[in-house]
């Protein structure tokens, strides 16, 4: 009977310190030190059963080892999340395991909201009780990345690894486009080229744009020699171009003495240019500064006359200018390249590749002007050569026998003119007298010259039109003819001879 008493209390104090132990491993300072689970291998190790005199309740600060338990020798599963993570086997339940893989080590592993450790080489094997509540939503997140998330497929047998695959992908980043801060001017002035000066600082010439202004106002200032500065005020916002339209207004002229002179030419309406610029027909008055200055005066058909004229100030001066007829002109033909000009049965030479012969100083009148090419026809008529002025014409040759070119559509004109009998001239060319008909003229503007003794030459151009006779009828103006002198003046010159002789016969009785 003893014997069996002190065995009985060997067991019990045996089993008293393994509770102790137990509980020793797991109670530290108030916190629950993490059990560490691991796979089994294939091969089970039977457990020891143990009897406990008094199963303790399952809770998170006193858990009661089950009545049967596992010893294996695990790998150690290391975690460097400072979270405890308590799994709680009820008695006659079992465990397996939820594996959490995951591309991100550090990452931390959430079991429906609840952290349970960090991913460690690619894995997380979190311990789960077979029996106890199931896991329903597993998550992963990483400061940087996007959040993972997902349901657990199934709960874990006992004894079993279930994998969670979870991939986190980094957040992308953003580019920050920084905000503008500067804006600019353009400037363009009105004449262009002003000198631009942005608060007294030289820019440049305008237009122009001054990038890289920071908001603000700047005071802008135009300058043109002859011109009166610009100055105005130009705003400058962020991410804007500001403009700048300064209109320069021309700066007075300091007061210079003046003059005038009075131009008048004979015959009138000749063309008055002073120091080589226009300044209309004459008649007309000029106001000039003082000093010398150039006269030229040209009329088609007389040379032109040229004098230098000092201006006084203050004084009106006359110029009246007797302009001579010209002598010569000059003649362009146009024709066919290589085909030989010959004016008045004198040979000019020949057409050149342009197109267009010129011949200078030829004498002003009618010219009877041929043009020959070897296999066309002669073309020959009348030009009348105006002196002073180029007179233009084209000849245009007609081949020998059958022509193979397209036959253009032409006009004609009738002209009438008061007087009858002017000679008539089309494009330079003579065509007989008025009234006449003249066919065989292509479609455009010609010019028409009429000329008749006693009347001024007339002028002027016609349209013809494709398939149409164009009328036209011209009245000529007379020439004015030289102003006979009057009565009075020969009265006082037959006056004055007879005070000269009266005169003469005293003188010859003193005698």
């Amino acid at each position: 009977m003893h014997k069996q008493y002190l065995i009985v209390l060997l067991m019990l104090a045996l089993c008293t310190l393994g509770i102790a132990g137990a509980g020793a491993s797991q109670i530290i300072g108030n916190v629950t030190a993490p059990e560490t689970f691991v796979t089994p291998p294939a091969t089970t190790t039977t457990a020891i059963p143990v009897t406990v005199v008094t199963p303790m309740p399952t809770t998170v600060q006193t858990t009661i080892p089950p009545t049967t338990q596992i010893v294996t020798t695990p790998p150690t599963v290391v975690t460097t999340e400072p979270t405890i993570t308590i799994v709680t086997i009820a008695p006659g339940g079992g465990k397996g395991w939820i594996d959490v893989h995951c591309n991100v080590d550090g990452a931390i592993v959430y079991f429906d909201g609840v952290p349970q450790g960090t991913i460690s080489g690619g894995i997380l094997s979190v311990p789960v009780a077979v029996a106890g509540t199931p896991v329903s939503q597993v998550a992963v997140s990483m400061a940087g990345y996007t959040n993972w998330q997902g349901p657990l497929p199934r709960m874990p047998a006992e004894n079993e690894h279930v994998a969670v695959y979870a991939t986190l992908n980094p957040v992308p980043t953003q580019t920050t486009v920084p905000p503008v801060q500067s804006g600019a001017i353009y400037a363009s002035s009105t004449p262009a080229g002003a000198a631009i000066y942005l608060n007294g600082n030289f820019q440049g010439y305008s237009p122009l744009t001054i990038p890289n202004l920071a908001p603000s106002s700047f005071s802008m200032k135009a300058v043109l020699n002859g011109y009166t500065p610009d100055v105005q005020t130009v705003t400058v916002y962020a991410g804007s171009t500001a403009p700048y339209y300064p209109v320069l207004q021309q700066s007075p002229t300091p007061s210079r003495p003046t003059g005038s002179v009075s131009v008048t030419s004979q015959p009138g309406a000749a063309l008055v240019y002073v120091d080589g610029n226009y300044q209309g027909k004459a008649p007309l008055t000029v106001t000039l500064y003082t000093g010398s200055h150039n006269f030229r005066l040209s009329l088609s058909g007389y040379s032109d006359y040229s004098q230098t004229v000092y201006v006084n100030t203050n004084t009106n001066q006359q110029l009246n200018a007797i302009m001579t007829p010209a002598v010569y002109g000059t003649v362009a033909v146009t024709s066919m390249p290589g085909a030989t000009v010959a004016m008045d049965n004198a040979a000019q030479g020949t057409i050149p590749a342009g197109g267009t012969m010129t011949l200078y100083n030829v004498a002003n009148g009618n010219r009877l002007f041929k043009i020959s090419a070897a296999g066309y026809n002669d073309w020959l008529n009348s030009v009348y050569v105006k002196p002073n002025t180029l007179t233009s014409f084209t000849a245009t040759l007609v081949p020998i026998g059958p022509n193979p070119t397209q036959v253009l559509p032409t006009g004609g004109i009738t002209i009438a003119s008061a007087p009858v009998g002017a000679e008539l001239y089309i494009d330079n060319l003579f065509h007989g007298y008025t009234p006449a008909t003249i066919t065989n003229l292509t479609p455009g503007q010609h010019t028409i010259l009429l000329k008749y003794t006693g009347y001024v030459d007339y002028s002027g151009t016609a349209t013809v039109n494709p398939g149409q006779t164009t009328p036209l009828s011209i009245a000529m103006t007379p020439a004015p003819t030289p102003t006979p002198k009057s009565a009075l003046s020969a009265i006082v010159a037959l006056g004055a001879v007879a005070i000269i002789a009266g005169l003469f016969v005293s003188t010859r009785r003193r005698r």
